[in-house]
C-alpha cells in the first residue's frame, strides 16, 4: 500500500498517512522473517496483541460480511466495530467463517449441508440443529427464538456457543 494511494477508506489509515506526510519518515517494504530488527519487533508486538482477549481497533464490515448479510448467511449484521476478540471459536461465531458447512462450501467447494439435512449456517448450528440439541438443553428457550446477532455478546450464550463450536471442530478433525 503506497502512501499516495487514494483508495483508502479506513479513517485510521488516512490519519496515519496524513501524519506521515508531515514528518521525514519514509516507509519501506521489507521482506518478512529475514532478521530485520524493526520488522521482527513488529511481528512480536502483533503476536502479543493477538494473544489478548480483546484488542481495540477501528474497522468497518468486510466486503464478505456485507455480501453475506445481504443474503442472510452471516450471523452478524455489518456494522462498524472497535473491538476484536482473541478467541478462535468466538471469532468464527462472529464472522461465520471456519467450520460451518456454508463457509466450507463457499471457500473450498465442499458440501455445505449439515448431517441433519439442513444448510449448515452458524444460526442453524447454534440454535436449530436437532443433532446438537443436547448441548442447548440448559439454555433458556427464549434464546432459541432470538436472532443470533442479539445473543453473541451475551456471556452465558457466548460460553455455550463456544462449547458447541469446539465440539463441532473436534468432531470434524477426527473424522
Amino acid at each position: 500500500m503506497a502512501i499516495e494511494s487514494t483508495d483508502e477508506k479506513r479513517r485510521i489509515i488516512i490519519g496515519i498517512k496524513k501524519k506521515l506526510k508531515l514528518t521525514k519518515i519514509q516507509l519501506q517494504r521489507v521482506r518478512t522473517h529475514n532478521g530485520t530488527v524493526g520488522n521482527e519487533r513488529a511481528d512480536a508486538l502483533a503476536k502479543l496483541a493477538a494473544s489478548k482477549d480483546q484488542i481495540d481497533a477501528e474497522f468497518g464490515p468486510s466486503k464478505a460480511q456485507v455480501s453475506l448479510a445481504k443474503n442472510g448467511s452471516c450471523a452478524i449484521k455489518p456494522q462498524p466495530t472497535n473491538r476484536l476478540y482473541g478467541d478462535f471459536y468466538y471469532n468464527q461465531m462472529l464472522t461465520s467463517h471456519g467450520v460451518f458447512g456454508v463457509h466450507q462450501g463457499r471457500l473450498f467447494g465442499k458440501e455445505g449441508g449439515c448431517p441433519c439435512g439442513e444448510l449448515e449456517t452458524i444460526d442453524h448450528i447454534l440454535l436449530k440443529c436437532k443433532i446438537l440439541g443436547e448441548e442447548r438443553d440448559d439454555w433458556p428457550k427464549s434464546w432459541l427464538q432470538k436472532d443470533i446477532s442479539d445473543l453473541v455478546f451475551h456471556s452465558p450464550f457466548k460460553k455455550g456457543a463456544i462449547d458447541i463450536l469446539e465440539t463441532l471442530m473436534s468432531s470434524r478433525l477426527t473424522s
